[in-house]
Order: structure tokens, then sequence, then C-alpha cells
């Protein structure tokens, strides 16, 4: 368990911060079954308040830990050693807010493959796939005589990208397709790990912040810059107008 303070993000608001004990609690119980060496557990939670006076959201997390013998500062002690599950309470997912200004679907099937990442990474991997090609689709307006095939969709904008991202959005589509498309032997299993679910969900984020957010930014950098050009050239006008009108007095 941590100890405050520590720095922190909010799941729910996004913003950055310092954790401190005012806005964080924990607690364990112990499950001491027998004297076997295999059957001592603990369950450790914990719960953090967001100091954001505008979010002020509350996040829940529960961890199953095996216990044993762990040697610190040269003694064992028994205590927690590995944790065999850890569930997210509030929210129920790890997924990360994102801008209103990317399309409803895509944050949708966004946070559904967050959310059963670790029940199911190969239905979330093919949650991440859907998400991709909406992405693509929406993000780069590919025309509806190519939509159909996300293979297709993702030639199709190859050299509007960098060699690592078209590389790595063809790895979203393959793993995705272990969900989406069943092998033809049914005997073939092939399966998804959670941590290659997370990194499937990590690109997605990643585009998010790297197409739709970057454009955002650029267009309101952008806008601002006009206005105040704008703003310049209207005092520069207004500005001339009162130095003829000065002129024109002092002639008369």
């Amino acid at each position: 368990m941590p100890q405050t303070p520590f720095n922190w993000a909010c799941p729910y608001c996004g913003q950055s911060t310092t954790i401190t004990y005012v806005n964080f609690d924990s607690g364990t119980i112990e499950f001491n079954i027998t004297k076997s060496d295999n059957s001592d557990y603990n369950l450790s939670a914990e719960a953090i308040s967001c100091p954001n006076p505008e979010c002020g959201k509350t996040l829940v997390e529960a961890t199953f830990w095996k216990n044993g013998f762990k040697e610190t500062s040269g003694r064992k002690k028994w205590k927690a050693i590995k944790a065999l599950n850890k569930w997210p309470l509030l929210p129920r997912s790890s997924a990360k807010p994102m801008p209103h200004f990317v399309p409803e679907e895509i944050r949708s099937n966004y946070e559904e493959a967050c959310l059963i990442q670790n029940d199911s990474p190969k239905a979330s991997a093919t949650m991440s796939r859907r998400c991709l090609q909406g992405i693509v689709r929406d993000f780069w307006n590919i025309p509806a005589s190519k939509m159909g095939n996300l293979g297709a969709e993702i030639s199709y904008i190859r050299d509007r990208i960098d060699e690592d991202t078209f590389e790595s959005i063809k790895a979203v589509r393959e793993v995705g397709d272990i969900g989406a498309h069943m092998e033809k032997s049914v005997d073939t299993i092939v399966d998804v790990e959670p941590e290659e679910a997370a990194l499937l969900i990590e690109l997605i984020e990643t585009l998010v912040l790297d197409w739709y957010v970057a454009k955002h930014r650029r267009a309101n950098r952008n806008k601002q810059l006009q206005d105040t050009v704008a703003a310049k050239r209207s005092a520069k006008k207004a500005s001339k107008v009162n130095m003829k009108q000065i002129e024109d007095q002092s002639d008369k």
C-alpha cells in the first residue's frame, strides 16, 4: 500500500494531484484459515477521494494477496508477498476520461474494452479493434467506397501516418481479429492475455491524444492567433480614424 503523500491522476476528471492522508484510507482483512503456508491470505482495500472541488469522486480498489515469509533488513516477516487478483470497484474500469470532441461511439467502445480487459481479454481486444476502426474512419474521413475491410482502411491512410504508428495499428487489428473471427480449425485456441489487451487499450489512448487532442489544440491555438491578429487590425484601423479626426479638427 502506498505511503502518503504520493502523486496520483484522477480517473474521473483526469487531473494530476498529490494525495495526502486526508484523501486516502486503506484496510486489510486477514484470512488465517490454517497454519499451512499455502492457505494464508489477506484482502486489502484502498480508497482515494479526488481533491479537485469540481470532482470529489472516490476511487476504491481491492486486492487479494497470498501471504508468506519475506526477508526485510535481514529478518523474515510473514506478510503479503503476491497479489493473486485485483478488482477496481469505483470506477469499475481503468478507462481514462475522453474529451467530448471524440465521437460517442468511440468513447463507448473504449470504455467497454477497459471494463472487460481482465475478465475477457479476447473480447476486450475485439472492442479495441472496433474502436480503432471507428477512429480511422472518423478522423481520416475514409470515403464510403473504401469502407468495409479494416485492413484496406488502414492501408488507405498508410502514407499519411508514421511507420511506427502504422505497425502498431496493424497489431491492434491482428490481435483484435483473434476475438472477432473464429479460427478455421475449432481445435486451434489462440488466447489473448490481459497484458496484451492492455497494450491495445494504451494504443487507443495514444491515438486519441496524438490525433484528436492534438488537432483540437492546434485548432484552438490557430483561432486564438487569428482573433489576436483581427483585434490588432481593428485597433490599428480605429487608431487611424482617430488620427484623421484629430488632423481634420486641427485644420479648422
